[in-house]
């Protein structure tokens, strides 16, 4: 066809069912929610250009008749602000209104999706001028203004008392500005939340959450946050943690980002700027804990890159989650924030919807790459030092008794772990099959192949992947600054902290059904130390760490057997009575010597005390050579 045809261009229609799909994008938790709630607060009064101790704000949750969630701010929309900016999705300026100022917010779909997603019902109260006006979601997710509340001119004190905030304790200099019509109000009200029960509704951990949310962490540190539970003040100032910095690391570490870096994916290199006439040079700033941010603990969820774009955060990755980090385990005491205000380019779609994590390219890829680096960089360094407060000592004697407990432990766990628990009294995580010059003496039911036979729990490993392994039919106890990590391609040892647990998991290992105990404990250091591995002290002490892995599999496999009758009478009856009471009754018997004895001998120095007492191999044929070296084998097997 020759002919140039012009289209007329005409406004998008879309389906709200594509609404349902992007909402589920978001995978709303409460406090993410919260987080975007917030933010839209601090963007009104930046559009206000009030001052940071000027800009309150109030979360107000209710659960006396039914559960209800509350964002209130003091500023207030008009309904033109609705119109024009809360009823329109995927607007990129949305949150800007025309000022063109710098927002929190992006799309101007986060708050909202979190209204339309999260609750049975929702909806915004607010007040500007004079006018009242009431705009929000019905059961059917379909938004628009109550009936009667569009432009409702209503007094100040009336506006506030149908807002339900006319009671509320908050600063005179507010009140008397809503009553003499100088300032607004907005209440972003959710009903009924999602995944939130009467009778389980844990205010305290919830706060807990959102404080240390990427999204509300900064906005809380300068602005006035605080949180009110059934009218009673719960929280005067939410506050994000203060974390001490580990000893020799208290400053931070400030790295600029590089103008360009190089992408080389199967040989394929391409340059990656960085920088820009429009975009400055970012930074990166690692900060370190004196404490293990570690999974599971109060402040794990702080163990984490946020990336900053031109204000806020639009992004952020659990150092674990990021890639291209091979030192997990020091890297448990880092946090920090990379700003790359290139990232906000349109052109690049850097940027995802949720601000959860960067859409997946070239540039986001090859800065996670640099940013994986290093932390590296600082937690080798963090490594170092706790290798030099920790003195290893007896390597191979320490190896040689971890190993008679763990092939007492196999034994044990076989046995009477079925008795007790019923199943096969195989281990809860799937791990390494067996195999390995390390093994032992084997057994039918390992599962792994190759090596010197195995018992039961694994030998050799390629290192550096955490790709789901061949389930091993027992967890495998290591030691920490001792045994080489499996998932480290160097394979290094693990170097733990006297900080982190004296049995210790980190999220890989959880699957592969591997436990660490800790030598660096200040408990085990001064064992050591003051004993060394071979007195009786350090042999207990190490014999009760085993006890605590088979406690933990036992507690894990009780659960998943019968999680309605899992309870704490159970597990005091099941396993600290019954179970660790058949382990004592079994190490009387099979660790007789490992426990008792003073001077205690590893198989290893037995065999060797044997072999000695042979006579002259040279002098005996061959196959009385093989005979004698035979039952010194069996004896060790003993």
């Amino acid at each position: 066809m020759s002919e140039t045809l012009k289209i007329i261009e005409e406004k998008n229609v879309i389906d709200d069912h594509l609404l349902d799909i992007i909402g589920n994008e978001f995978k709303f938790s409460h406090e993410k929610g919260l987080s975007e709630w917030l933010k839209n607060s601090a963007d009104a009064y930046l559009r206000a250009e009030r001052e940071d101790e000027e800009s309150f704000i109030v979360f107000r949750f209710r659960d006396k008749d039914e559960v209800v969630f509350e964002c209130i701010d003091f500023v207030g929309m008009t309904s033109e602000d609705i119109n024009k900016a809360l009823k329109r999705w995927g607007d990129p300026d949305a949150a800007k209104r025309g000022t063109g100022k710098r927002t929190f917010g992006g799309h101007g779909n986060g708050g909202k999706f979190y209204m339309r997603q999260m609750f049975k019902q929702s909806h915004f109260i607010t007040y500007r001028e004079g006018k009242l006006n009431v705009f929000g979601f019905n059961e059917n997710r379909r938004y628009g203004f109550a009936e009667g509340f569009k432009d409702k001119r209503v007094r100040p004190d009336d506006a506030m008392k149908f807002a339900e905030i006319y009671e509320m304790d908050f600063p005179p200099s507010i009140r008397k500005g809503i009553l003499n019509g100088n300032i607004g109000f907005t209440v972003s009200r959710g009903i009924i939340p999602h995944n939130i029960a009467k009778r389980k509704f844990n205010l305290e951990k919830l706060c807990e959450k959102f404080k240390h949310y990427p999204q509300a962490r900064l906005i809380l540190k300068y602005k006035p946050v605080s949180i009110v539970y059934n009218d009673k003040i719960f929280f005067p100032r939410l506050l994000p943690e203060e974390i001490l910095p580990m000893t020799e690391f208290e400053k931070p570490v400030e790295i600029p980002l590089p103008l360009t870096l190089i992408w080389d994916e199967d040989g394929d290199k391409e340059t990656v700027s960085l920088v820009s006439e429009k975009y400055p040079q970012g930074k990166l700033t690692l900060y370190t804990s004196n404490e293990p941010l570690s999974r599971n603990s109060r402040l794990g969820d702080l163990n984490r890159i946020d990336i900053i774009g031109e204000i806020g955060v639009i992004a952020s990755y659990k150092i674990q989650e990021l890639g291209y980090v091979n030192r997990l385990s020091s890297a448990e005491f880092i946090y920090g924030e990379c700003k790359c205000l290139i990232l906000e380019d349109p052109k690049d779609d850097c940027v995802k919807n949720d601000r959860s994590t960067l859409n997946e390219n070239v540039k986001t890829k090859a800065l996670r790459k640099w940013v994986g680096k290093q932390i590296d960089n600082l937690a080798e360094n963090i490594e170092e030092k706790e290798k030099k407060e920790i003195r290893a000592k007896n390597i191979e004697t320490l190896s040689e008794i971890n190993k008679v407990l763990n092939d007492w432990k196999n034994k044990f766990m076989s046995k009477v772990m079925r008795e007790i628990l019923g199943g096969s009294g195989e281990g809860a995580g799937a791990g390494y099959g067996t195999g390995g010059s390390s093994g032992g003496s084997g057994s039918k039911k390992t599962k792994g192949t190759g090596g010197d036979g195995g018992s039961g729990e694994g030998g050799k490993q390629g290192g550096g992947s955490t790709e789901a392994r061949t389930k091993q039919t027992f967890p495998k106890v290591l030691l920490s600054g001792i045994d080489k990590d499996p998932f480290n391609s160097e394979e290094l040892p693990i170097t733990l902290s006297d900080r982190q647990p004296p049995v210790y998991q980190r999220p890989q290992d959880v699957p592969a059904g591997i436990y660490w105990i800790n030598t660096s404990r200040k408990y085990a250091q001064y064992i050591i130390e003051k004993y060394t591995v071979k007195h009786m002290k350090w042999r207990d002490y190490h014999f009760q760490r085993m006890i605590d892995v088979i406690c933990k599999e036992a507690v894990h496999k009780l659960e998943k057997q019968d999680p309605d009758n899992f309870n704490a009478d159970r597990v005091d009856a099941e396993i600290i009575d019954k179970l660790v009471s058949k382990a004592h009754e079994s190490a009387v018997e099979s660790l007789e010597s490992y426990l008792f004895e003073e001077e205690y001998k590893t198989p290893r120095e037995e065999l060797l005390d044997k072999i000695a007492k042979i006579p002259m191999l040279k002098d005996l044929d061959p196959e009385e050579q093989i005979k004698q070296i035979e039952e010194a084998i069996e004896f060790l097997k003993k």
